[in-house]
């Protein structure tokens, strides 16, 4: 997928969140984009002139924002560029210094192996308060199918924005707008003789804010995306980015001889992997676990290499591949086993966009296969080594994919989001009272996402650092605790992995003359977790639904009585709420908790936070009650 600035503004963007920084510090004084779209060779290409020019107020801004980092890939040809710098001289005057020399490396990020991004690095000479920095450059690419989005704020504030789109008359061009405020920027719009010129500009930009738990940028920073739709060449009609048809040929185009002509070794290996099994949704799990089982997950970016799968044969031999190359495998061996199965596109969660409303490559950066079960689709997403067969893994829920069914026929669905009802972690503790100290038997049984993140938590842990995962689990309950003996599950059961934990917390019981005081809630999920920016317009994320019902059993120590127990007391909507309950039985007290969060597309909007607060002030005072125990007079 063609980064460019995407990638540049979500790095710089997360920079901002060092320093909240406003014009007297550091801001851009200009900041001006100028698009065309040409014809060349009878293809339309864009080129995009960038001008940024800043300025530097304090010490700080010389501290954080010295350096200035340019992304191009293979689509990208950079050209054209210049930057100096206007540094304040004791006369009064400034010293302009070029910079010629820059410095190029490899882009690869994160999970990626390999990269064809290429960064630039820019470091600014010379720099004291009161300098300014320019610079301009040129990105030419005659990939049409993605685009650069015009995006209205950054990491600073910006005295002047301009945006500049101008398209030849024979070329459609359309725009999607997307969390635009009213009257945020002026539009301006010119036709020529053979052109038209579109303009957007923008005076005194405040800076794109940081919050808690948002979802990603592009979900609510005001941007624009441009298509273009079609160009015609001598009264002909060529289709681009008209709508989701015509990106699922292109598709279908860059994939259409992969896996084209039946492997041997495939075919083999597909028996081997379905032997014994009685069905086809047995052969399909089957099929689904071996692969993301034996072939590692590596990530390529590398030209029409991240955008086409290779063979999989090819996969089968080396034993690793991109989620292209996973995709491959299982559709090659699938068919194999003259199963239907159907290779698939899709965005992970950090993209807002759908392809009904955004048919270009920025709404997708990830490939899965897909079969239907009866009137079902199933998602195989094997790149997750301990993802759950039925269950779409975490980055994809609630996304839109788009299966080819055929060389020439696609459909459009949505991945489900896993409901809290699947999504469960149960937990049953047994307390028992030592003086002051409190032993705690805790075994938790994990269902849906949460099965299959746990044991892909630990798939790859050695012994001595699953006993260290296990201390870290304690301690996050309690500094106090100190781990006793604990055990896992195997790989092989993460279907509903359990964990059992023996710890115990020194001091956990506060005692007063005859009386005891203990709180047995003993994992607090969300204290405190308010929502405290103000006028935030953002929605909350959560990674995943949860359903969390805990019992703890109290042993009452021997010549000790109940003499308070906390009202049961509960929170309930539609979308989150709790419960808790204490109840005595005979030597035993008993308090059952349950906790849920449950959102349709895992976003909360801002209309619900102040009942979310309302929840989170109500399980806080919750969670500070204690039960007192008072010694039996003899």
């Amino acid at each position: 997928m063609k980064m460019g600035n995407i990638f540049l503004i979500l790095l710089l963007l997360s920079c901002s969140q060092l320093a909240a920084l406003d014009k007297s510090s550091a801001y851009i004084m200009l900041y001006a984009q100028e698009t065309s779209i040409e014809l060349k060779n009878d293809h339309p290409i864009c080129k995009t002139e960038y001008k940024i020019n800043f300025k530097f107020n304090d010490e700080n801004s010389l501290k954080l924002y010295r350096s200035y980092p340019i992304y191009y890939s293979y689509f990208d040809k950079l050209e054209n560029l210049t930057v100096y710098t206007k540094n304040p001289t004791s006369n009064g005057k400034f010293n302009k210094i070029e910079m010629k020399d820059f410095k190029k490396s490899n882009a690869s990020r994160g999970s990626i192996f390999y990269s064809d991004q290429i960064k630039v690095d820019i470091d600014f000479l010379g720099l004291t308060v009161g300098s300014e920095a320019y610079i301009s450059y040129t990105m030419t690419t005659d990939e049409l199918h993605f685009t650069d989005p015009m995006t209205f704020r950054y990491y600073l504030p910006i005295e002047t924005l301009q945006y500049k789109l101008t398209i030849p008359t024979n070329v459609s061009v359309s725009f999607i707008e997307k969390n635009m405020p009213p009257n945020f920027v002026t539009y301006t719009k010119q036709e020529k003789k053979n052109t038209t010129i579109h303009q957007w500009s923008a005076n005194q930009v405040e800076p794109e804010k940081s919050y808690e738990n948002a979802p990603a940028l592009f979900y609510y920073t005001p941007h624009i995306l441009y298509k273009v739709n079609d160009y015609t060449i001598d009264g002909i009609k060529k289709n681009i980015s008209n709508s989701s048809d015509d990106l699922f040929q292109w598709y279908a185009n860059n994939i259409k001889d992969v896996n084209k002509n039946a492997s041997e070794k495939i075919k083999i290996l597909a028996d081997s992997i379905t032997k014994g099994c009685v069905s086809e949704i047995q052969k399909v799990e089957k099929i689904y676990n071996w692969v993301k089982s034996n072939i590692r997950y590596v990530a390529f970016e590398n030209g029409m290499e991240g955008l086409v799968p290779r063979e999989a044969e090819a996969i089968y031999t080396k034993r690793y591949g991109d989620c292209k190359d996973m995709s491959s495998i299982q559709f090659a061996l699938l068919r194999a086993s003259n199963i239907p199965a159907h290779l698939t596109w899709i965005g992970t969660r950090s993209i807002p966009y759908t392809y009904s409303e955004v048919p270009l490559k920025n709404t997708d950066n990830h490939m899965i296969a897909a079969y239907k079960n009866g009137n079902e689709w199933i998602f195989l997403d094997a790149t997750d080594p301990n993802g759950l067969f039925g269950l779409p893994t975490d980055e994809i829920q609630g996304k839109q994919a788009m299966i080819g069914l055929t060389d020439s026929t696609y459909e459009l669905a949505m991945v489900p989001v896993v409901t809290a009802k699947i999504n469960t972690i149960n937990e049953v503790s047994h307390l028992n009272i030592n003086n002051n100290d409190v032993a705690i038997h805790m075994v938790s049984v994990l269902g849906g996402s949460f099965a299959g993140n746990f044991a892909n938590q630990i798939h790859y842990l050695t012994e001595k650092e699953k006993e260290e995962n296990a201390k870290g689990i304690v301690k996050s309950i309690s500094n106090n605790a100190i781990l006793n003996n604990y055990s896992f599950t195997s790989k092989e059961e993460n279907k509903t992995p359990k964990t059992t934990f023996d710890f115990t917390i020194k001091d956990y019981v506060k005692e007063v003359g005859n009386e005891k005081y203990i709180n047995l809630l003993l994992e607090k999920v969300f204290m405190n977790n308010h929502i405290t920016e103000e006028n935030r317009t953002v929605p909350y994320s959560f990674s995943l639904n949860i359903n969390n019902p805990k019992t703890y059993i109290l042993e009452i120590p021997e010549n000790y009585k109940v003499t308070f127990k906390p009202e049961n007391t509960s929170f309930k909507n539609e979308n989150f709420g709790f419960e808790i309950n204490y109840q005595l039985e005979k030597n035993q007290l008993i308090c059952n908790q349950t906790l849920y969060v449950n959102f349709p597309n895992l976003l909360m909007p801002p209309e619900q936070f102040n009942a979310w607060n309302g929840f989170i002030k109500m399980l806080n005072k919750a969670y500070k009650e204690s039960v007192i125990l008072e010694k039996k007079i003899k």
